[in-house]
């Protein structure tokens, strides 16, 4: 009941729905009120919040102070005994190649993975999430791709019961006592997830994927700053990062 709580409240505080919900409120007090100001100024708050969030500058600088916080593993190499791939999302469906089955955070977040394994094929891949009512885990679907890139399946670990990141580390962290490990999630999560490991006196290397506040080196064209859908997903993904990092420090206050 809690993880599903934290889902709806962690989803309606996104850019997207809470602006949404301002402007739902606007137009209850437009015309069904006579508080016109107040309508007109939570309207005009929806749309601002929409627009900034919507803008590559404003994704940008949300997402790379969590992004640049671990290097990227540039060396493969590393004589590791696990890859620890943590879980994204994905659907069952038959009528599509496990490639289409899979989020585009899962695929980026496995082909790190698999840059590491090919560099350290001695390594052991734990791949992780539930099915949160599919009808196979996120875990199976990973591991089913894993298997076409001839990964062998006693080389595969499934933890098929993790919801969230907090129970991946608990669950990791067991296998990975006094072994060589390194943890691939995204960019932009990597930060949360080190804190959670770190929590259980584990410390896996770090091997960001998926980086969403990538540096040009030159000059973008004007176009790359007109609002979009885009950036307002990349705008997203940080607040999201941001808003589960304070619950962490919430939770260690509490217990402190």
């Amino acid at each position: 009941m809690l993880f599903i709580l934290k889902k709806w409240i962690g989803g309606l505080l996104m850019p997207l729905p809470f602006s949404l919900s301002l402007l739902l409120v606007s137009l209850l007090l437009l015309f069904f009120s006579r508080r016109q100001l107040l309508a007109k100024v939570l309207a005009l708050f929806s749309f601002i919040i929409l627009f900034v969030f919507s803008l590559l500058p404003s994704a940008y600088h949300l997402a790379k102070p969590l992004e640049r916080q671990y290097p990227p593993l540039l060396v493969a190499e590393q004589s590791l005994d696990y890859i620890l791939v943590l879980g994204s999302s994905g659907i069952n469906d038959k009528n599509l190649p496990i490639t289409g089955q899979l989020s585009a955070t899962a695929l980026s977040r496995f082909s790190e993975a698999l840059r590491l394994y090919y560099a350290n094929p001695n390594a052991i891949i734990v791949v992780s999430g539930s099915g949160f009512g599919d009808t196979q885990s996120h875990a199976q679907l990973l591991q089913t791709l894993a298997l076409t890139f001839a990964i062998p399946e006693q080389r595969i670990i499934r933890l098929d019961s993790s919801k969230d990141t907090h129970q991946e580390a608990q669950q990791m962290s067991t296998l990975i006592q006094g072994k060589k490990a390194a943890l691939v999630t995204s960019a932009t999560h990597m930060p949360r997830a080190m804190a959670l490991f770190s929590h259980y006196n584990q410390y896996p290397i770090a091997a960001p994927a998926m980086y969403l506040a990538k540096e040009n080196s030159h000059s973008l064209p004007a176009y790359n700053y007109i609002p979009s859908a885009y950036q307002l997903y990349k705008s997203q993904v940080a607040l999201h990062e941001y808003l589960g990092l304070l619950q962490q420090w919430s939770i260690r206050k509490i217990a402190d």
